[in-house]
């Protein structure tokens, strides 16, 4: 049963219609391009969360000197491009605000920049071959990006803030660098204050917090309240003590009315 399951979605993956990417559209949802070369000399454009592109190695090819991107992506998660031969755009591929990304086993030839990103983070490109005449990738405001080219290394300022030509392991909480990733929170992030909205159980958590110091709080008081009592219930006795006992009182009484006794009775006497 799983070998049909699995023979029915290969069959379906490779009769999958394919469709001709067509100059300056703008893609909002999968698609793979019927192998062929394209001359799109302003480029395509992503616009949304979740897009795959498979060129089935097909050439998007620009005006040299004259096409400035060949593909735009912004403002997007989770874009995926596979299989294309980017060439002669002064930038073949140009992400922005893009995050969560994979970029793998693509050509990008005769461009001035090959890949270009701007704030985008956590991207993952690998398995690529780059042949820019300038730099195979240039990055703005840009961190915790994986680059690994097939033909060559990457150097520069920008591998202190990404992984270059192999992967590592980077945090991404970091405070101050204005991004605030899915893995990290208003406690380990500046950046997510304010951003990230706290779960449920944080929110249980610091009620229950709150209620347990109020009412230490009133256990404390009635703590005190109770040892202020306990010091103030001997002071009575302790008064009591100071003075004469009942029995000496009615001895010293008995005492003084058998001497008023004896002294009447021997005035009488006399």
């Amino acid at each position: 049963m799983k070998r049909l399951l699995l023979f029915i979605l290969v069959s379906q993956l490779a009769f999958a219609q394919c469709v001709e990417p067509i100059d300056g559209s703008v893609i909002k949802e999968s698609v793979i391009f019927c192998v062929d070369t394209y001359d799109i000399p302003n480029g395509i454009s992503i616009s949304a969360d979740n897009v795959q592109i498979d060129c089935a190695t097909s050439v998007l090819r620009g005006i040299l000197g004259q096409s400035e991107i060949g593909i735009r992506v912004e403002n997007a998660k989770n874009f995926t491009l596979r299989n294309c031969n980017l060439m002669t755009f002064n930038q073949g591929l140009y992400l922005k605000n893009v995050t969560h990304s994979l970029i793998e086993d693509n050509a990008f030839l005769k461009n001035r920049v090959g890949i270009r990103l701007l704030e985008s983070y956590e991207n993952v490109m690998q398995d690529n071959s780059d042949k820019s005449y300038q730099v195979p990738v240039s990055a703005i405001s840009s961190k915790f990006n994986i680059v690994m080219l097939g033909n060559r290394d990457i150097e520069r300022s920008f591998c202190e803030v990404n992984a270059c030509n192999e992967y590592r392991d980077m945090n991404v909480c970091v405070s101050g660098d204005f991004y605030c990733s899915d893995r990290c929170n208003s406690g380990n992030d500046d950046d997510c204050v304010g951003a990230t909205p706290a779960t449920a159980d944080e929110i249980t958590g610091s009620v229950v917090e709150k209620v347990d110091v109020e009412t230490r709080i009133a256990e404390l008081e009635q703590e005190v309240k109770e040892i202020v009592a306990q010091k103030e219930v001997p002071a009575g006795p302790v008064r009591a003590d100071s003075s004469v006992p009942l029995g000496a009182k009615l001895l010293f009484y008995a005492a003084l009315y058998f001497v008023a006794f004896i002294a009447s009775f021997l005035f009488k006497k006399k």
